[in-house]
């Protein structure tokens, strides 16, 4: 087991920034391209410009998407992902919003200390996933579509320690479910983002970082 796995570690820029993006020029595909039962809804509309309604990732995730819908429909679950592919420039306006609010916040903080800071809730544009179409935010959904307990709906920071994958404040149910998307993806090697427990990735820096390997994938300006 990764050691990633066993100590539960949340990466950090510092953790992710060491390992380089990498160029490949694989195709972005609609992400239900291999499975067409995969559930699509998107949490936020700041992609609709750019790619309509159709989430995208690299050709590579899509398959492992599919395979891990594939294990979940076996028990009567299925995947539902809200978000994949986002546009750099999306990127860099959420973190740009980000970041002034907490250099007001802390205005005695450095810029590097205000970057390292707010990575914490957006990513910083040259490490993140989403550029990339390497990562996704997902959930688990039962037999007739609903969201199963993953103890907070996606993206809720109202508690940012509920959304770590092993807080402590969530009942054992609730793990359980959080545990079951985790393994399913960790056995398709994706990288899980601990600091939230909807977020995981593949061949980003980020996944670099947690695996030590070298990443394939860099960010990307698609339109489609």
């Amino acid at each position: 087991m990764d050691v990633n796995v066993k100590t539960k570690n949340i990466l950090t820029y510092d953790d992710v920034v060491k390992f380089s993006a990498g160029n490949s020029k694989e195709e972005l595909v609609d992400v239900r391209k291999y499975d067409a039962s995969i559930v699509t809804e998107y949490l936020k509309e700041d992609m609709l410009e750019h790619t309509g309604d159709t989430i995208f990732v690299r050709d590579t995730l899509a398959k492992k998407l599919a395979n891990v819908n594939k294990k979940l429909s076996n028990i009567n679950f299925g995947l539902k992902i809200v978000y994949g592919y986002r546009h750099p420039d999306v990127q860099q306006k959420y973190f740009d919003r980000r970041s002034s609010e907490i250099k007001e916040q802390f205005p005695t903080y450095t810029h590097e200390q205000i970057k390292r800071y707010t990575h914490n809730f957006v990513a910083v544009p040259d490490v993140a996933g989403h550029p990339s179409g390497a990562a996704v935010d997902l959930t688990v959904i039962d037999a007739l579509g609903h969201n199963i307990d993953m103890g907070t709906e996606i993206a809720d920071y109202i508690d940012p320690i509920k959304i770590t994958t092993y807080a402590d404040t969530i009942s054992k149910t609730q793990l359980n479910n959080r545990l079951l998307l985790h393994d399913l993806m960790i056995e398709q090697e994706f990288a899980p983002f601990y600091g939230e427990w909807w977020h995981f990735s593949y061949g980003d820096r980020e996944w670099a970082a947690f695996y030590n390997k070298k990443a394939p994938f860099g960010a990307v300006k698609f339109s489609n």
